[in-house]
């Protein structure tokens, strides 16, 4: 704890404007700045995430308290672990959620995550029991690609979704194991989810509650509403799974094959009381993977935050006001891996709202030549280009910082199947 990195960061080393925000919305916001915590790594985007979630965030909180919930007992909180990042998907960042984090918000008995889009995505990490030689895998890898319909390629690798191929050396001698691995990450090959992310087959249900905020609705259930809501995720989640199992069999049988771990990093916990989003939690062995060149590291998850970690926190004085300490404390996050990140440092941003929610982004961007170049775009993803999938190094950096786990073993790549070369954002 004694080195100097995001762990102990509080403010923002430039500026982060937001336009055109409902006095009504304000006081809204600051209540959900204080109960938004970052271990995120580095300081470009992982300081401009927790400014976007305010506004989701504090949509919530606001539609919560019109209903009557009480705030300070059931102690809501969003918590970015380090990949915390922003996120591409236009309806998600819109509602004013990024990604990478962990949000609780069930306010007696009402629940609010599903506001933030889960999907039930997940990775599927498998092993070939005798596998072939890197040649003949290789050769199939390609094949594959050659042969991926439209329909799979779309599904298969929609925003920074893939499939790759990886070896493990040994830690010691630094020798070829010979073990190959699979991870999928997925959704299998057609997996639809409006359903999640609206609300319109709910609203004539018992215990369907809709808030319209200043800057967007935010939608609450309980009853019956939030049952069938939670069967439908189930469902769906349950389609992921099978979905990357079939992949796995259609790209690979007759080889044989073990499924080693298969793991939501985005979907609901404990009855919709917690959003995953982008996280993995409370799971003892994980994959952290990023871009298919950098590879995937698998972890032991560690008890963490510990009580030492939270005493050393820059939170840690907003975290004993409002009695966090059990809430924080063991909750065992780890993170599911890449994330994006501006490839430039910042020295400006700043973001409109209406009253749909937001909009019309302005990143200011210090060139390696000292020039500062002015980016504008309604929605991330029109500003890829500025941005990087390379985080391995700053992101372990800060879970071995926060004591979050301990190294398994690294998965180096062999080749990525699909896409062939990822970029931010995906094609599709």
């Amino acid at each position: 704890m004694n080195e100097e990195s995001s762990l102990q960061k509080s403010k923002n080393h430039f500026p982060i404007k937001i336009k055109n925000l409902s006095s009504e919305l304000e006081p809204w916001l600051k209540e959900a700045e204080k109960r938004i915590f970052s271990i995120a790594a580095g300081n470009r985007i992982a300081l401009i995430a927790p400014e976007i979630m305010k506004i989701g965030f504090g949509k919530i909180l606001y539609a919560a308290n019109e209903l009557g919930a009480n705030i300070e007992s059931n102690k809501p909180f969003v918590l970015f672990a380090p990949d915390g990042t922003c996120t591409y998907n236009k309806l998600r960042i819109k509602r004013g959620f990024t990604y990478g984090c962990l949000i609780k918000a069930e306010l007696d008995g009402l629940i609010v995550t599903q506001n933030a889009m889960p999907n039930g995505c997940g990775y599927s990490l498998f092993e070939f029991k005798d596998p072939p030689n890197d040649e003949k895998l290789i050769n199939q890898a390609k094949l594959i690609q050659e042969n991926i319909t439209k329909e799979q390629a779309i599904e298969l690798g929609k925003g920074n979704h893939f499939i790759a191929l990886y070896y493990v050396l040994d830690s010691v001698s630094g020798e070829d194991t010979g073990k190959r691995y699979v991870l999928l990450h997925c959704s299998g090959h057609d997996v639809k989810k409006e359903p999640l992310y609206n609300t319109d087959w709910l609203e004539k249900e018992a215990g369907f509650n809709k808030i319209l905020t200043p800057h967007g609705e935010i939608w609450l259930l309980e009853d019956y509403a939030k049952e069938l809501y939670l069967k439908e995720y189930e469902m769906f989640e349950n389609m992921n799974i099978k979905g990357r199992n079939n992949v796995m069999k259609d790209f690979f049988e007759p080889e044989s094959f073990q499924l080693l771990m298969d793991l939501t990093h985005q979907g609901l916990v404990e009855n919709g009381k917690y959003l995953k989003l982008g996280v993995h939690l409370k799971e003892d062995i994980v994959p952290v993977a990023f871009n298919a060149d950098e590879g995937t590291m698998i972890l032991k998850t560690n008890s963490n935050l510990n009580k030492e970690f939270l005493r050393n926190w820059a939170y840690y004085n907003n975290i004993k006001e409002l009695g966090y300490e059990r809430e924080l404390q063991g909750i065992n996050i780890t993170p599911h891996g890449s994330g994006y990140e501006f490839k430039y440092p910042i020295s400006g941003c700043s973001f409109k709202l209406d009253k749909n929610g937001l909009r019309d982004f302005s990143i200011s961007l210090k060139r390696p030549s000292g020039n500062i170049e002015q980016v504008n775009a309604t929605y991330f993803k029109e500003i890829r280009n500025f941005m990087s999938y390379r985080r391995k190094l700053p992101i372990m950096k800060e879970v071995f910082l926060a004591n979050l786990g301990e190294p398994v073993f690294d998965l180096k790549p062999l080749i990525q199947i699909h896409p062939k070369v990822s970029i931010p954002g995906g094609l599709y």
